[in-house]
């Protein structure tokens, strides 16, 4: 049996991607008998589930310190452990053989467009994986340009599962945003309001596919992020009728977005770069035709299961979402493709990959 440290903070606060990447790779390791969790998180603070081990340094401090030295150091904390798994883009300088997961590269190459701790972030991963690091890419996106930045580091691209529903009760409830908007057919764009997303470049590509559909609405739900100034004056500068087929609904609950995926014509995922992309596998599980990106893993993941488009034509990403709106045999071959490549992904064949890749490393 080998016993591996693994970073759960992820799961220690508002659920993010990461998090449910983090979520979906600890709940399966945990079942496999050939593989022993100690489960950690990097923090003084956190309210600690059970069975979890602290770390007791400032995960601010530590994370730009390990980007320039072993210090502070984790060994003492890890003892019987054979292996250290830092699952979201960090792993704690250490003597003992190391995995780290990387789900993008976005951050690693916009530094100018990330935050001062995103960036002490990368700054440790470079660190990590230049003094040995075993790289762990989430697609083959992902590993391609990993490779490209770090030739000579080891790059093992093992995808991670098809995500279960987000709301685990039966309700699937309309957000109160939407209240008036009655049966109007609308275009829904998750995520969090982040630059990658492209959401202004989506705002103005609806706004021509609307003069074509009178009754087509946009909802794009999201926590605020980088770009929700931009996103806003992307709104406000169409006419005021337009403007108010656009709705910004912000973050949601489970609920409400089981409930989008259910009433939606469309998804809407123009990003400009994505290392995984939960929404496309959910899009698919509630059958909702795909308009996404040439970029990052969006290919890959959604395979026939979307028309894609250069996410910065925005000419072309109207006359797709037009298009799919309007085609109701088209919808149905996206929705009959995404059925079949949902069935490609898997948590269990995704444990199975990390336990190999340990049982390597542990020789």
């Amino acid at each position: 049996m080998i016993r591996v440290g693994v970073d759960v903070g992820p799961l220690h606060g508002p659920i993010t991607g990461v998090g449910r990447a983090v979520d979906g790779m600890v709940q399966q390791l945990r079942q496999q008998t050939s593989v022993e969790l100690t489960e950690y998180v990097v923090s003084f603070r956190a309210k600690l589930h059970e069975n979890t081990q602290r770390l007791p340094f400032p995960a601010g401090l530590s994370i730009k310190s390990w980007g320039q030295r072993d210090f502070p150091p984790v060994r003492p904390f890890f003892k019987g452990i054979q292996l250290v798994h830092g699952m979201n883009y960090v792993v704690p300088p250490t003597k003992l053989p190391r995995v780290v997961t990387v789900y993008d590269c976005w951050a690693l190459l916009n530094p100018a467009q990330c935050s001062s701790i995103t960036n002490d972030a990368m700054k440790a991963l470079r660190r990590a994986i230049q003094t040995g690091a075993v790289v762990h890419a989430s697609s083959h996106a992902t590993a391609t340009t990993l490779r490209e930045l770090f030739p000579t580091a080891r790059i093992e691209m093992i995808y991670l599962g098809a995500p279960e529903h987000r709301s685990t009760s039966s309700r699937k409830i309309r957000p109160n945003a939407l209240s008036d908007m009655s049966g109007a057919p609308f275009i829904v764009a998750i995520g969090t309001v982040e630059k990658r997303k492209n959401y202004p470049r989506l705002v103005e590509a609806f706004a021509l596919a609307a003069h074509e559909n009178p009754d087509l609405q946009l909802v794009i739900a999201g926590s605020a992020g980088d770009d929700s100034d931009l996103l806003q004056q992307s709104v406000d500068s169409l006419s005021p009728k337009l403007a108010e087929r656009v709705h910004l609904i912000g973050r949601v609950t489970d609920d409400n977005i089981e409930w989008l995926y259910q009433q939606a014509t469309a998804m809407a995922y123009p990003s400009l770069d994505e290392g995984f992309g939960f929404p496309l596998l959910e899009a698919m599980s509630a059958n909702l035709p795909i308009v996404g990106s040439t970029r990052g893993s969006i290919p890959e993941l959604s395979g026939p299961a979307a028309i894609l488009v250069d996410p910065l034509d925005v000419l072309a990403l109207a006359e797709a979402l037009t298009n799919v709106v309007t085609n109701s045999e088209l919808r149905i071959k996206l929705q009959s493709s995404g059925a079949t490549q949902f069935q490609s992904f898997s948590w269990e064949k995704t444990a199975q990959q990390l336990v190999n890749l340990y049982n390597d490393l542990a020789k």
